[in-house]
């Protein structure tokens, strides 16, 4: 276990800064969002595809294009505040699972990697690495 644990450390610390993604502080600019019932993350997803409204209202169906995160999307999507890093929320996140830190991490940038790709957030600057505090893993 040990093991595992100083491997992700040595790569943690391996990369320079601004080239080390856990570093990276993401921050939300898709504003449209809201908490359903549920308590999970509902985001709200305008259609500005002009073919897409027609055939919508000639079908007489709504454009339902509202996405709702499961129980682990929703917890990384708070914990973005604009402060905490790719690797403070990955800590938060394996306190929410039994996942190894490993496993935690991986999920955690994947789903970055997807919602950065669609507009939803950006990376607002790079911590270095003595502004994370590591002990904790």
């Amino acid at each position: 276990m040990d093991e595992k644990k100083d491997n992700i450390l040595e790569s943690f610390f391996k990369e320079k800064d601004e080239h080390n993604f856990v570093l990276y502080v993401p921050e939300i600019i898709h504003n449209n969002w809201k908490i359903n019932d549920n308590g999970k993350v509902l985001l709200i997803l305008e259609t500005n595809n002009p073919i897409t409204k027609i055939s919508a209202w000639l079908l007489k169906k709504k454009i339902n294009k509202d996405i709702e995160f499961d129980e682990l999307s929703t917890s990384a999507w708070l914990s973005i505040d604009g402060e905490r890093c790719i690797f403070e929320i990955a800590r938060l996140q394996k306190a929410k699972t039994d996942d190894s830190f490993k496993d935690a991490l991986i999920r955690l940038i994947r789903f970055m990697h997807y919602i950065q790709n669609r507009g939803w957030i950006k990376y607002k600057k790079v911590k270095s690495k003595e502004d994370v505090d590591i002990s904790k893993v």
